[in-house]
């Protein structure tokens, strides 16, 4: 399904998200797991500590789980870049759609976060990872 979604995204021309709403994301996610569960008066302590545990550990897998589509994604930003490139080595070109060329650059660099500088990323959603499991082990102490 992940695959099937990346290439309908790839075909069309969209680009991955930024760090900053990826990473959100990441810190949204359990969050509205426990929301949803709220919402259907099925939030208690245990399913609280079992919501944020199984979360924790998929994020503490997650680089292995994504691993598999690095190889897709580094060829898309690679051939996005050469395009880029293409485009700024063209003569002609006024300072503003240099700028705009370069401004572009950035953002692909930012939006392809998993391929150019996947660690800063790993790291984050990790601490965020170890934050969940001892909130979690709390939960359950809270049990007994």
């Amino acid at each position: 399904m992940i695959a099937a979604f990346n290439n309908a995204l790839s075909h069309h021309g969209i680009d991955p998200p930024k760090r900053s709403v990826y990473l959100s994301l990441v810190a949204a996610s359990p969050c509205m797991a426990l929301a949803a569960l709220w919402n259907q008066g099925d939030l208690t302590v245990i399913s609280a500590s079992i919501t944020l545990s199984m979360s924790a550990y998929l994020y503490l897998r997650l680089e292995t789980i994504q691993n598999r589509f690095r190889p897709a994604w580094a060829e898309e930003y690679e051939r996005k870049l050469r395009e880029l490139m293409a485009q700024l080595a063209c003569e002609g070109l006024s300072a503003a759609e240099r700028q705009k060329l370069l401004s572009r650059v950035g953002d692909l660099k930012d939006r392809y976060h998993l391929v150019t500088s996947s660690q800063v990323t790993y790291r984050w959603v990790k601490r965020q990872a170890y934050a969940m499991l001892v909130i979690g082990r709390l939960l359950r102490l809270n049990i007994r």
